[in-house]
């Protein structure tokens, strides 16, 4: 009976996130971001980075590099490929909007795949000075997500929030002074092409919450996130079962 009723109460857990019904958004412009306000509204803005030269890196592959405007400079993040096919995870900042960008330094020099330039771009965001960048990767340990951040212009180690089969895209999110991040990511195991979601209250230390963004009926890829207060929003391409275009949607939810 003990064991029944423990079975029982686990499945009565309360969800993380009250979520609403997905709803459809417009097709966001081609460089834009999710932004939610705390009433749980969300949309599409434009990015205001127009960057007009790119960090200084020979293997620099080019359609990783994402930016971020920080408080003071803007921040660049991207794959750089070594000879072997594998890469490091570099970054710069810029005092200039983009014009002109300081030393590279890596954010993690651990990945051993050979996948060149092949590979998803790591996902950016911004809190005051400090940087949040979330990645996918092959580690020596094993492929998966991995999460890593600046503090007072220090680098903190990366972080794993989860470990799959594939490499997938990502998408970063931080509230307040960064003590609440979320991560929204591409299902890395299995078939079944799903949103996840990873929150931490801990500024990224440890990631103390996983749970599904998307509802078992869609098919959804290409995740985007924002965070405000505990307003919550994750979009996602939806490809309908027929094969028809793919249309982007949006699920809003509240964080408990």
């Amino acid at each position: 009976m003990a064991a029944v009723l423990l079975v029982v109460l686990a499945g009565c857990e309360p969800s993380p996130v009250e979520w609403r019904e997905p709803a459809a958004i417009p097709a966001p412009p081609p460089r834009s971001h999710l932004v939610v306000d705390s009433a749980g509204t969300a949309k599409f803005v434009s990015d205001t980075i127009d960057a007009a030269t790119l960090p200084s890196d020979p293997r620099l592959c080019a359609s990783t590099v994402q930016t971020v405007s920080a408080t003071s400079h803007v921040y660049a993040v991207w794959w750089s490929v070594r000879p072997d096919s594998s890469a490091i995870l570099r970054y710069a900042a810029s005092s200039d909007s983009g014009k002109t960008w300081g030393n590279a330094a890596a954010v993690d020099t651990s990945d051993v795949s050979s996948r060149g330039c092949s590979r998803p771009p790591p996902s950016l965001t911004a809190v005051g000075d400090d940087m949040y960048v979330a990645y996918s990767m092959i580690a020596p340990e094993g492929t998966g997500v991995f999460f890593a951040h600046t503090m007072s212009s220090m680098l903190h180690s990366p972080v794993a929030v989860i470990y799959g089969d594939r490499l997938v895209a990502t998408a970063i999110a931080a509230e307040g002074r960064g003590d609440r991040v979320a991560i929204a990511y591409e299902e890395p195991n299995g078939k079944r092409e799903q949103i996840d979601l990873a929150l931490s209250t801990t500024e990224g230390h440890i990631f103390e919450v996983h749970t599904t963004a998307s509802r078992d009926v869609d098919v959804a890829t290409s995740p985007q996130i924002a965070l405000a207060g505990r307003s919550i929003a994750v979009s996602w391409l939806e490809r309908p079962l027929d094969a028809s275009a793919a249309s982007r949607v949006v699920r809003v939810g509240r964080i408990e």
